[in-house]
């Protein structure tokens, strides 16, 4: 994180530094983020409100006095949470994954198997929190009115993508055995469990590897000395792609099935499109 700090500092200074033409401005920015997924499935359903920090560099490039591009780099920390198993909602199924030590295992729904596992370590997952962590940029149109005294007032309207860079998993739910030879799961006991760092080892990690949402935003900024302003803005995010995988590659389905030997078949969780929302709270420093 310090390195981070760091780095951005170092751009901004560097950028600024460049930026003679008050076409140009540069700084830094943090603030509080809030998300909720907006689900559209009956097999998960939502937990709560997320929460996350945001901290960047940000910029503007203008076209002219009231028009221009505001843009940036800022690095994320956010989590939520998601209920797979019955909590109060009982219309959702079971959902297994296959495990070892902190390493979840990619479930093949050709062959019926659990990948390069041997082991007989099993979990039902009931609730999960993503702690996540990702590089965004925003792009956006910015609308500003001429200095009134100390203070301009602006508008923003465009794109905010993020790639996500890492994350963890905490799971709860209850123990469960896998049989390698019949490819089946099964809960072995009743007791609350918590797992913690949990990480899928397939390529897919549980959440999209790039997430995207259309912006508007509205703040002012102060003029407080020189060419140096202090600003604060509002902005809600509205998702448009998948904030989570729409087929799991580790998460595996368990259904009745008659026509199955063991009455169940197992299937990768398909969850559908399920995009995330973001209002996103900042403070920052322009030169």
């Amino acid at each position: 994180m310090k390195k981070l700090l760091s780095l951005l500092l170092i751009a901004g200074i560097g950028v600024g530094a460049q930026a003679q033409d008050k076409k140009f401005q540069m700084g830094l920015v943090l603030g509080p983020t809030f998300n909720w997924t907006k689900i559209q499935t009956k097999k998960i359903e939502r937990s709560g409100i997320g929460n996350g920090f945001t901290i960047g560099v940000g910029g503007n490039y203008f076209f002219n006095d009231n028009i221009g591009i505001a843009s940036g780099i800022q690095f994320d920390l956010e989590s939520f949470s998601i209920n797979y198993g019955p909590s109060t909602n009982t219309a959702l199924g079971d959902v297994f994954y296959a495990y070892t030590d902190t390493d979840i295992h990619k479930f093949d729904e050709e062959s019926g198997r659990v990948e390069d596992f041997s082991g007989t370590s099993a979990f039902l997952l009931q609730t999960r929190k993503f702690r996540a962590k990702y590089v965004t940029i925003p792009l956006f149109l910015k609308f500003q009115t001429n200095l009134i005294g100390p203070f301009k007032y602006y508008g923003k309207f465009g794109l905010r993508t993020s790639i996500l860079a890492g994350i963890r998993m905490d799971d709860t739910g209850y123990e469960a055995n896998y049989d390698s030879n019949n490819g089946t799961f099964e809960q072995i006991n009743s007791y609350t469990k918590k797992m913690e760092n949990m990480k899928p080892t397939a390529i897919k990690k549980g959440l999209s590897l790039v997430r995207t949402g259309i912006g508007i935003y509205g703040g002012a900024e102060w003029n407080f000395t020189g060419n140096t302003f202090l600003y604060s803005e509002i902005g809600f995010n509205y998702g448009i792609t998948p904030a989570l995988y729409q087929r799991s590659s580790h998460l595996v389905d368990k259904s009745e099935n008659a026509t199955d030997p063991d009455g169940f078949s197992y299937t990768q969780l398909d969850i559908r499109n399920n995009p995330q929302h973001i209002i996103e709270l900042k403070i920052g420093l322009l030169f």
